[in-house]
């Protein structure tokens, strides 16, 4: 063997027991980067090829658990530009991408990955989940009754074909009109002028809470206006509900044939859990999450509601933590206090430290923060903390 060829294998050995070493020890990137290297040394090494192709599956499967989608979804794209015919990296930039709500690449990447085997349940789901993002109905039904077809025990597939067959049969005969952010479902006949009225309502919706937190979501959302009995059978929402978003935003609309000021308040609550959820996902406690949407309704959508008398009510005020979680089994006065108080702890601190600082507590929610150490970020250089914060609301009261 010429000195040259000895060098570059033995090189390559080096390169592959390092690489093998960073990749057991969880650094995937690291390894995968000196396995490019080897092949860069020996292009033609079926064995450095094999080992580069099971180190970028490692990391997507690594990367997927750790839920890091934004990575998963680059390194993937360098996996399949890599080897483009395993249907792996097809089908786990597929799931990235429909987790970061880039919906139109997700279609093709899942589309190509369910040509390159065999119907695969958890696929077909996934395509599912896009095609009801998408509002395509009866392509998200199709596809969920064959993922149901192939595994009948998994129940988040069942529960979803329901879901998608239960608002199927409700939509199939309603009338759509489309507009640059938002898609708006609704029954033609009983609301023809409602439904461009609330598309134009929404786009300027869009605009006005969009400045507020410098935030504009890319997906276009799906809008339904429902009669209040369909609203009830679809939802199973609470009866004090005035609207759901769930993905799509739901209002319950019978009997009203322009936005008045509810169904305007109503729009600003539902397209602000828009917002909250395009940046930080489900990583909102329920106080800053109903908080910011109750805002919006009062002070964006209308002139303020009457206050809750809260400084009358400081014994049976929720403490912060017990309002991180749902208010959805509260009833009567709970919900009113619930959502009241959300309320005013959120306009506490958009009035003392402003909306800048709203916005930085959310970013910090959407890396992954605690709220607690989300708070500390956004407002520990006014020396607060979480509980700070919440004592000195309670004294302004």
């Amino acid at each position: 063997m010429p000195a040259a060829s000895w060098g570059a294998q033995r090189s390559y050995i080096s390169d592959n027991n390092q690489a093998v070493l960073r990749l057991n020890s969880g650094d995937f990137l690291g390894g995968i980067e000196l396995l490019k290297q080897s092949l860069d040394k020996l292009p033609g090494d079926e064995t450095i090829r094999a080992n580069l192709r099971k180190a970028y599956l490692a990391a997507g499967l690594a990367f997927l658990k750790r839920k890091d989608y934004a990575t998963l979804e680059k390194v993937m794209l360098e996996a399949q530009q890599f080897d483009d015919r395993q249907r792996n990296f097809w089908l786990l930039r597929g799931h990235a991408l429909l987790r970061l709500q880039r919906y139109d690449e997700a279609e093709v990447d899942l589309v190509q990955a369910r040509g390159m085997g065999e119907p695969d349940a958890q696929l077909l789901y996934m395509l599912g989940q896009v095609y009801y993002a998408t509002d395509r109905m009866s392509e998200a039904f199709d596809v969920l009754e064959s993922a149901a077809l192939l595994d009948s025990q998994h129940q988040e597939i069942g529960q979803m074909f329901d879901k998608v067959r239960r608002e199927l049969a409700v939509e199939r005969e309603m009338d759509k009109e489309y507009g640059g952010h938002f898609i708006i479902t609704f029954d033609g006949d009983e609301n023809s002028d409602l439904g461009l009225e609330v598309l134009k309502t929404l786009e300027d919706i869009y605009n006005d809470l969009g400045s507020r937190l410098d935030h504009y979501p890319d997906p276009r959302v799906t809008v339904i206006l429902y009669s209040r009995k369909q609203f009830a059978e679809l939802t199973r929402s609470p009866d004090w509900a005035g609207g759901l978003y769930d993905g799509k935003i739901r209002l319950p609309v019978g009997g009203i044939n322009r936005v008045d000021e509810r169904v305007k308040q109503s729009l600003y609550h539902e397209y602000m859990h828009v917002i909250l959820r395009d940046i930080a996902g489900n990583n909102l406690p329920y106080w800053l999450n109903e908080g910011l949407a109750e805002t919006a309704e009062r002070e964006f959508g209308s002139t303020e509601s009457a206050a809750f008398p809260l400084g009358q009510q400081q014994a049976k005020l929720f403490s912060l933590q017990v309002l991180e979680g749902p208010f959805r089994n509260y009833r009567g006065q709970q919900v009113m206090l619930a959502y009241e108080q959300s309320y005013s702890f959120v306009h506490y601190l958009i009035d003392e430290y402003g909306w800048v600082q709203m916005r930085e507590l959310l970013f910090a929610l959407a890396d992954g923060l605690t709220i607690s150490a989300a708070v500390d970020r956004a407002f520990g250089i006014y020396g607060v903390s979480y509980q700070s914060l919440e004592k000195n609301w309670r004294e302004s009261l």
